[in-house]
Parts: structure tokens; C-alpha cells; sequence
């Protein structure tokens, strides 16, 4: 049975977790190593530096980083979107932000030149990115393919 490596969205530890299209998992049965808390956690996480590049590096799931603004207007207007998204791929993508005012470095470094850009990663490499805000139906259909793309 195949195990995943993903990341605690609550201690960064890595977790193998049994890949859960082999085997349908509860709650109870999938807790952080470390932490005790779920590993079903679907609520997007805001990241810094350290913790972005764990997830990108570490999580064998496809991993999708909103780039966004407080100040922006279309990043504010798409943020229900991609909570709503996410709440329904547990332990299949990790949905993640970085906040460009508080990291502007790592929105430079991948080459994050409007707001908002979504970015897909998968093993630590580009996957794929759209620059424009994206309804919930357009996250989950991308979210989707991105699982597709990487069974």
C-alpha cells in the first residue's frame, strides 16, 4: 500500500499518511505524528518563508499557493472561493497563501508579478499558475486535474 509524505498544517512534521484512494480514511484515523491534530485540516494556511518551502518540498499532494494582497480588492473577492475549494480536497491538495506585503521576497523569487496569481507545485516544481482570481468551481476543476495529473 502506497504512503504519502504530508505535511502538518498545524507542526509542519511529515506525516506517511496511506494514500487514501487505496484506503478510505476517518478523521480519527489520520493525526499528526507529532501534534495530535488532523491532518484533515482543509482551512488554507497563510505561510512564511520556512513554512512555505516545507510544504512545497515535502508533501507528496499537490500543493496551491494563493499569492494575495489584503489591499487587493480581487484577492479579497476570491478568498471564500478558495476556502470553499479546499474544504473539499483533505489529504488531496493543500491549498496555501502567502501574503505579498508581509513576504514580497517569495512572491519575487517566483516570479509573482500580479495579484492574484495561484500557483500549483507538485514535488517542489511548478506545476502550473493562473494569474487572474478564479472562481470556486475553476479552483476545485484545477484542483482536480492537479490530482489526475500526479496519480
Amino acid at each position: 500500500m502506497e504512503r504519502l509524505k504530508v505535511v502538518c498544517p498545524h507542526c509542519l512534521a511529515i506525516n506517511k499518511v496511506e494514500n487514501k484512494v487505496e484506503n478510505e480514511v476517518t478523521k480519527e484515523d489520520v493525526l499528526c505524528s507529532s501534534c495530535q491534530k488532523s491532518l484533515l485540516d482543509t482551512t488554507p494556511i497563510e505561510c512564511d518563508t520556512e513554512s512555505f518551502q516545507v510544504h512545497i518540498s515535502e508533501n507528496d499532494i499537490p500543493v496551491m499557493i494563493d499569492f494575495f494582497s489584503p489591499d487587493c480588492a480581487s484577492c479579497m473577492k476570491m478568498a471564500p472561493d478558495y476556502e470553499k475549494s479546499a474544504s473539499t480536497f483533505a489529504l488531496e491538495v493543500r491549498f496555501i497563501k502567502i501574503n505579498t506585503l508581509n513576504y514580497p521576497d517569495i512572491a519575487r523569487q517566483y516570479g509573482v508579478n500580479a495579484l492574484p496569481t495561484i500557483v500549483a507545485f507538485k514535488n517542489g516544481r511548478e506545476m502550473n499558475r493562473f494569474s487572474s482570481a478564479l472562481s470556486q468551481d475553476h479552483l476545485s476543476m484545477w484542483a482536480e486535474s492537479l490530482i489526475q495529473m500526479t496519480l
